[in-house]
């Protein structure tokens, strides 16, 4: 199994204040998409799960940071198991295409491609396609057809790109941008390679839905900020790009998110109005303000005490339980409970990688979706 370095930071990784506030701790975990064998137990790794806000910009994030290149270089997740995301994502191309005027032959990107799942939904031989993707998953994109660069996107690598490549008019970065620790690197390189009209099309899980809907199961080590318009606008401004349209997204590959449309500062493309607004309503919602985020964590921790409760009545009576789906947020959630296989007997999974291995740091056995419904069991913790 991988050894994973640990560093802490000490400042915002967007306006370099070192006004950070803990509001969020659930507790030492193991990396949440490292599942293991029972052989590598004895050897797993438990690091600091803590979220801190910036009383200045209003971003929150992860101030104990592991490796990323350990997390990424055995990668369980595989984007394209998910046929809801699958059409989450055809819509997105689709509609970016044709509203963006995106002319055929055009250079397009996907940052963080994963197993090929944006690049997939591009039409068949109409634009030149680019994958980026630093984890095992990009091999599977390459055994799609796809090209790929095996490394972690960077200010240099963006400048390269437009040298060697030529301008991107396209690129897009979905679930990736709050994985960044440099995010201000990133940005940057984007901002290198970028067409003088070009779009950049994030999407992130939204920092109010986070705390509005109590979606704390998204907190894991591989995300590393926790974005709201307001804290990346001052990234934006600082790099010569600019967002000009946002839109509220149901699906995302974490659940409900933002999508950012970014441009170059000096790009065509109008400002609509759903920017001032998000930013007005994120002023009301007090995006730098503390309370609100102590009031969160109180939530969270009387959530975990609802559901050990429930697991016990359930125990009690005999009840056979489970889990069904592991996603990384599964495990947060089954790490922050503190549950094991006396718990919850098996969590169910259709990912080939994730079958027949623990969980991380509870080393609850994983198994196919036909092994639950052959258990017997009557009961399953929704973990999707």
């Amino acid at each position: 199994m991988s050894t994973y370095g640990l560093r802490r930071r000490q400042t915002c990784r967007i306006c370099g204040s070192d006004h950070l506030e803990l509001y969020l701790d659930l507790g030492d975990q193991p990396p949440s998409n490292s599942f293991i064998t029972a052989a590598e137990v004895s050897e797993e790794q438990r690091f600091p799960l803590q979220v801190h806000l910036c009383r200045e910009c209003g971003l929150s994030q992860l101030l104990d940071l592991v490796s990323s290149e350990d997390i990424f270089d055995e990668y369980a997740y595989l984007s394209s198991t998910s046929r809801a995301l699958c059409a989450h994502y055809q819509g997105l191309i689709d509609d970016a295409l044709t509203r963006f005027a995106i002319p055929d032959g055009s250079l397009c990107a996907d940052i963080g491609c994963n197993d090929g799942i944006m690049l997939n939904r591009y039409p068949a031989g109409r634009m030149r396609l680019l994958g980026i993707e630093p984890s095992s998953a990009g091999k599977h994109a390459v055994a799609a057809g796809h090209e790929v660069i095996a490394a972690f996107f960077t200010t240099e690598l963006g400048e390269r790109l437009s040298r060697e490549r030529g301008r991107v008019s396209l690129v897009t970065s979905t679930n990736v941008f709050a994985h960044v620790d440099d995010i201000a690197a990133f940005a940057r390189g984007v901002a290198a390679w970028l067409a003088d009209n070009g779009v950049w099309i994030i999407e992130f899980p939204y920092l109010v839905d986070t705390i509005d809907r109590l979606y704390f199961d998204t907190v894991y080590h591989e995300h590393l900020s926790y974005l709201a318009l307001t804290p990346l606008r001052r990234l934006f401004a600082q790099m010569g790009l600019r967002a000009f349209r946002v839109e509220r997204v149901e699906l995302g590959a974490s659940g409900p998110a933002l999508r950012l449309f970014v441009c170059l500062d000096n790009a065509v493309h109008a400002e609509d109005p759903s920017i001032s607004a998000m930013l007005e309503a994120e002023a009301l919602w007090g995006i730098t303000d503390p309370t609100r985020y102590h009031a969160f964590a109180s939530r969270v921790a009387d959530t975990r005490r609802q559901i050990l409760t429930l697991l016990a009545q359930l125990k009690t009576k005999g009840e056979k339980v489970a889990a069904y789906c592991a996603p990384a947020k599964g495990n947060t959630l089954l790490n922050y409970l503190g549950v094991g296989p006396d718990d919850i007997f098996a969590v169910s999974e259709n990912n080939d990688l994730k079958i027949g291995t623990l969980t991380p740091g509870t080393h609850i056995p994983v198994i196919s979706d036909q092994a639950l419904l052959d258990s017997g069991a009557h009961y399953a913790l929704l973990l999707a």
